[in-house]
């Protein structure tokens, strides 16, 4: 259809064209977006964080800081777009799995299995809140999502269109308990899904399972080995790995026909064939070494046991039971039993653990609950030294922030039963709004402290060194970070942040002025100052409203 105005087509032409878009056909998750009253509220209300300093754990100077924060967890990842995008290596969410039996809130009312709107509702729900944790995944960043058959095709098709069809890694299922359900009609349901999928082809493997010496019942010399056959049936066939074999008078031909393999040699096979594992060259030096053994008309090459992961993990998976998770979360609250149905720790540390590079890296959960996966992160990094962080985002319905996840960290990190403590720091935030529509006489010092937690999750550095209207200026003994309210003066605040940094850290400025270009202030800042600094941009959502009331 030409590109023209309405007015210039005839009602026929109008027909026609309406009617051949119907019969365009199209595959792919079409659903009713339902307005979220969370969502809509964040067009009025800019989301920040506001710390509760009372709840501060503060263990291992110099370490990194594990942060809760309590509030709706969109709310929550809007605020982390801007303080931790694409910075998140690992997130792990178990969001509700829309039973229809009161586990799915929307707009503060449980969603039931007659509402027609079931699923519309928790796809709206669910694709606001991941396409945000897109955004805050780094280029080599996985994410894990837990599901069971209520929503996992929908799920799959979502994620697909989000994070990209090419980035899925595959579904575990994890068989989850071993008690079999005798009310059930047809199958026992014993499993939940996890989907996994990477923020981009940069991830190529996850890391592999370590063999152990069971298998490894022959032993030489040289060590501990098993026997495998050196021929397969290859899924892509190699003219160059289908050769003959000629040992103390005996011809061996791969799948072990001297007519089959004259007609492959004669191009006579299909894509599936029988070649060598090992080339040519390969296997004459492991005969030369004593590697390949003969018998029973077979060729086989020694497997040896040197206790390095190289067995890809199987994408069905028992791990541990969610019983055992129950247990685990009831025996931290004396018995008590504070919550239902929470993940074990060892599940989630076994996701973590399949990521590359995961020694030092920032887990995200959303959708925290007990705190399952905060308490994961902080027993595998005790376990094995590494410097692991979590971020866990819940709502605070039922009390379950303030009573449930917070104490349990707490806990974790305090040590409880025979449990030695871990050295660990924790803060714990509340999402609280800036309102975009604040009168002029709105308290300046309250804008500016929600404005200053932004900032310091941030960059991490929570330790205040001064602490004026002017001037925030904080430290965590790496680097500092100083938040000007009051440009315009900018030799002097130059001059406290000098004399209140005497080892001559590198500075973070943050400047709130009028426009984001803040050079007519850095300007000011002397030339021969010993430290180096960095200006850093406020947020473009903080500076409309600072100049909205301000201006």
């Amino acid at each position: 259809m030409e590109t023209k105005s309405l007015s210039e087509y005839t009602k026929d032409e109008l027909l026609d064209y309406i009617y051949s878009l119907k019969k365009q056909k199209k595959f792919g998750l079409v659903w009713e977006d339902k307005p979220e009253k969370v969502a809509t509220e964040c067009k009025r209300k800019l989301p920040v964080l506001c710390e509760d300093t009372s709840k501060a754990i503060r263990k291992a100077s110099g370490q990194p800081t594990n942060i809760i924060i309590e509030g709706d967890n969109y709310h929550a990842l809007s605020v982390l777009n801007y303080t931790h995008s694409e910075s998140i290596d690992i997130i792990y969410i178990d969001p509700p799995y829309n039973t229809g039996n009161k586990d799915f809130r929307y707009n503060d009312s449980y969603v039931d299995k007659e509402d027609s709107f079931r699923h519309s509702k928790w796809l709206s729900f669910m694709s606001k809140r991941l396409r945000l944790a897109r955004d805050l995944l780094s280029d080599s960043g996985v994410i894990f999502i837990s599901i069971d058959d209520n929503e996992y095709a929908n799920l799959k098709l979502l994620c697909d269109d989000i994070f990209d069809r090419s980035n899925y890694i595959d579904t575990i299922v994890w068989k989850k308990t071993e008690n079999i359900k005798m009310d059930s009609k047809f199958l026992s349901q014993n499993k939940d899904f996890i989907l996994a999928y990477r923020k981009s082809p940069s991830v190529q493997f996850f890391l592999k399972e370590a063999s152990t010496s069971e298998r490894f019942k022959l032993e030489d010399e040289k060590g501990k080995y098993y026997l495998r056959k050196l021929d397969s049936l290859s899924s892509s066939y190699s003219k160059g790995m289908d050769y003959v074999i000629e040992y103390d008078g005996v011809c061996y031909y791969p799948g072990g026909s001297k007519e089959k393999w004259e007609k492959r040699q004669q191009g006579e096979h299909g894509s599936k064939a029988p070649t060598w594992l090992w080339s040519k060259q390969k296997y004459e030096k492991g005969l030369e070494e004593g590697e390949i053994v003969f018998r029973n008309g077979n060729v086989y090459n020694k497997v040896r046991y040197d206790g390095k992961a190289k067995k890809p993990y199987i994408n069905i998976q028992k791990l541990v039971s969610q019983q055992t998770g129950q247990k685990e979360l009831d025996t931290i609250f004396n018995g008590k039993r504070v919550f239902d149905h929470p993940k074990p720790t060892e599940a989630i540390e076994w996701l973590i653990k399949l990521v590359p590079n995961n020694e030092n890296a920032t887990i995200l959960d959303f959708f925290a609950g007990s705190g399952t996966t905060g308490h994961a992160v902080l027993k595998l990094s005790s376990d094995d030294g590494n410097a692991r962080t979590f971020i866990m985002c819940t709502n605070n319905e039922s009390k379950i922030a303030e009573e449930v996840t917070y104490p349990r960290l707490r806990k974790v990190i305090n040590g409880y039963g025979n449990r030695p403590e871990i050295m660990a720091n924790l803060r714990y935030f509340r999402t609280e709004f800036v309102d975009k529509g604040l009168s002029l006489d709105e308290s300046r010092e309250n804008i500016i402290s929600r404005m200053v937690d932004v900032i310091r999750v941030k960059e991490g550095v929570y330790e205040s060194i001064l602490d004026e209207a002017e001037l925030k200026l904080f430290s965590d003994g790496k680097i500092d970070v100083a938040i000007v309210f009051n440009p315009f003066n900018m030799q002097d605040i130059w001059k406290k942040i000098e004399k209140n940094n005497p080892e001559d850290l590198d500075t973070h400025l943050y400047i709130f002025a009028y426009s984001p270009d803040t050079s007519a202030f850095t300007d000011e800042i002397p030339d021969d100052t010993s430290i180096h600094w960095e200006s850093k941009p406020i947020p473009d959502g903080i500076l409309r409203v600072y100049k909205k009331i301000f201006r």
